[in-house]
């Protein structure tokens, strides 16, 4: 058992926020279907990060912001057969599905209920692999620990989303607030939190503390036809913990006005322009400590 570290660092969204946006792992598969399933990138993400590297020896993984084992499903057969999968996450809900996410796989896997400050306890070197998917912009200031944390000859992988990720539903969102009299924020809550650690300055800021960095750009769109509207709505509504924070931190008695707002001005774009498209460009970021070669950048298809 880890002791526990002290309190989260000030963060753009609260332990309660996070965990009413992840706490409900069939909404979790459910948004996930949705985002395969009008992607237009068909390459699975989770692919291309580890297509290059060979994991064979790796026996101690450790995974930040785990969820239910998003990444670690594409694991199975490439680390050690005696491999344990330690995944840490603030959402108790998600252990015993990753706890299950870990057994398909056949490694033996281990949950930690808290914050990501937990680490902080652990030892020096004490994981061959460190992953981060879809996470470290919660907690971008962990990145030093997690250098301290990977053995010499480890990796750490990094996913995470574009500043400019979802501008059009938060565009969406800016008008409403116009529309209904509130005033609306020059950036959103979620905007500044995919700034916090994006694909724009993921090099910047994990080159400090890694002597080699590389970044693989993925270019992706979610695009809903004329038919499909209502998985756009859908979509919308289940992330709405984290894009309507500034409706439901300033004026909760407005939330059912915007959310009425936000789904008629979706049916009227996709009416005049035949399609809703939302930006779902993410990057890549493979960490070394020895270095190799220099830090590098890549689009996914070279």
């Amino acid at each position: 058992m880890y002791k526990q570290a002290g309190p989260m660092k000030e963060a753009i969204y609260t332990p309660g926020e996070i965990r009413k946006t992840y706490e409900n792992v069939h909404d979790l598969l459910v948004t996930k279907h949705i985002i395969k399933s009008y992607s237009t990138n068909r390459r699975d993400i989770r692919d291309l990060a580890i297509r290059r590297l060979d994991l064979s020896g790796m026996r101690r993984v450790l995974d930040l912001g785990s969820g239910y084992g998003f990444f670690v499903e594409k694991l199975k057969g490439l680390l050690a057969p005696d491999a344990t999968i330690t995944g840490i996450d603030l959402v108790e809900h998600n252990e015993h599905a990753y706890l299950d996410t870990v057994a398909s796989i056949h490694y033996r896997g281990e949950f930690i209920h808290g914050p990501v400050d937990l680490v902080r306890s652990m030892k020096d070197g004490s994981f061959d692999l460190i992953i981060s998917s879809y996470s470290l912009y919660f907690f971008p200031y962990i990145v030093p620990q997690v250098a301290r944390l990977l053995a010499g000859d480890g990796a750490f992988i990094a996913i995470t989303h574009s500043e400019r990720s979802l501008e059009e539903a938060l565009g969406f969102v800016q008008g409403c607030m116009k529309t209904l009299g509130l005033r609306a924020p020059e950036k959103t809550a979620l905007g500044r939190l995919f700034a916090a650690f994006s694909a724009e300055n993921g090099v910047r800021l994990l080159e400090p503390f890694f002597d080699r960095v590389e970044r693989i750009t993925y270019r992706n769109s979610m695009v809903f036809k004329s038919g499909h509207i209502e998985d756009c709505v859908y979509y919308l509504e289940k992330k709405k913990s984290l894009i309507y924070k500034e409706i439901i931190d300033g004026y909760p008695d407005r939330v059912l006005d915007l959310e009425r707002c936000i789904g008629a001005r979706v049916y009227d774009h996709a009416k005049r322009h035949g399609l809703v498209s939302f930006n779902k460009d993410d990057g890549i970021f493979i960490c070394r400590k020895s270095a190799v070669t220099r830090a590098g950048a890549l689009e996914e298809n070279e």
